[in-house]
């Protein structure tokens, strides 16, 4: 039970961070491809800061059994700043979750050659079934997809590289010429960026966390398992820089020189990607006003995903480019809070 709870919590952190951004390639492009061979220093640095901060949050939630991600800002802020923060990150986790809704339309409609809309109501219905369970739910969904995420990459990622034998664009003439930063920074910006929606899930998971090895082997398998996908993804967008950069969806453009099934089934890890993502923001989002509704779960959820469906319509381009930024700055600073008190304050 304590191992299968191990994987369980780890599938959850694994599947709410590689969301549309990181399974598309686009996160691994801006953050890692563009530093060349570097980038994999960047992905191990990442790897072991995602592995770090799940033990740590996982830890803090076991010690002082919090509930929810209220009670993470209550212990780490204080009840005035963590009141006013939660405002924000519940309006962050409703967008993240309505970006993946406007994700899923773009995809059907852009990929599939179906609907936009069908694309839009088959990730709702899925995300309100899921809902329905609670806890369980979200540990089953994600407990059955991260694993064909991880194989799929994978497979992807050996077979691009296997066949271009290892040959990068940089060895090939690139030049990675659009260089700013440098690998270290990005690599600590990308944690921060993508940590928050993570650290509200992980602190809603007191019922999975049965003792401190099991908070400890969660945050650590989540970290390699990240680090495993960004690696994999990194290979290929090396390969293709060339031929890939400025492309809206990198790994869509290179599953399509694979051929037109693995295009296709490329498409549906993405979807597979988008929907874990969807699912754990709207998890915490519900946790946190369904009490205060007074309705249960079950009609908060359904209510959840009926209001959602409008804000995603307004198409997955114009939230990215709205949302993201803000939020994604806002996120960084409340990071670095949480681990600035998990150090200087530690739970007795």
């Amino acid at each position: 039970m304590k191992n299968r709870n191990i994987i369980k919590i780890a599938s959850i952190y694994i599947g709410t961070v590689i969301g549309a951004g990181f399974a598309s390639g686009q996160e691994i492009m801006e953050f890692f491809t563009k530093y060349g061979i570097w980038g994999f220093y960047g992905i191990g640095i990442a790897s072991v800061l995602f592995g770090l901060i799940g033990s740590l949050i996982l830890l803090k939630v076991h010690k002082l059994r919090l509930t929810s991600f209220e009670d993470l800002l209550q212990v780490t802020m204080g009840a005035r700043l963590g009141k006013s923060i939660k405002s924000i990150l519940f309006l962050l986790l409703l967008s993240g979750y309505c970006v993946m809704l406007a994700g899923s339309g773009a995809l059907f409609q852009e990929q599939f050659e179906l609907s936009k809309t069908l694309g839009i109501w088959s990730m709702t219905l899925v995300c309100f079934a899921t809902f329905v369970f609670s806890i369980s739910g979200l540990a089953f969904l994600n407990t059955m997809i991260v694993p064909l995420l991880l194989i799929g990459i994978l497979a992807i990622g050996s077979i691009v590289t296997f066949q271009n034998d290892f040959t990068m664009s940089n060895q090939a003439g690139m030049i990675f010429s659009n260089m700013t930063g440098n690998w270290l920074t990005s690599s600590l910006l990308y944690v921060s960026y993508n940590s928050i929606g993570a650290i509200a899930v992980l602190s809603s998971l007191l019922p999975l966390i049965k003792n401190k090895r099991t908070a400890v082997g969660s945050g650590i398998i989540g970290g390699i398992g990240l680090g495993l996908l960004a690696g994999f993804l990194l290979l290929p967008t090396l390969i293709f820089y060339t031929d890939i950069n400025g492309v809206e969806i990198p790994m869509m453009a290179i599953a399509t020189r694979l051929g037109g099934n693995i295009k296709l089934g490329y498409g549906i890890l993405l979807w597979l990607a988008m929907l874990t993502t969807a699912v754990s923001n709207g998890f915490v989002f519900i946790e946190g006003i369904k009490d205060k509704l007074g309705i249960g779960p079950i009609w908060t959820a359904l209510l959840f995903c009926i209001a959602a469906i409008p804000l995603a319509n307004f198409g997955f381009k114009s939230l990215v480019h709205t949302l993201y930024p803000l939020f994604g700055y806002i996120g960084i600073f409340i990071v670095l809070i949480m681990l600035f008190q998990s150090f200087v304050y530690r739970a007795e």
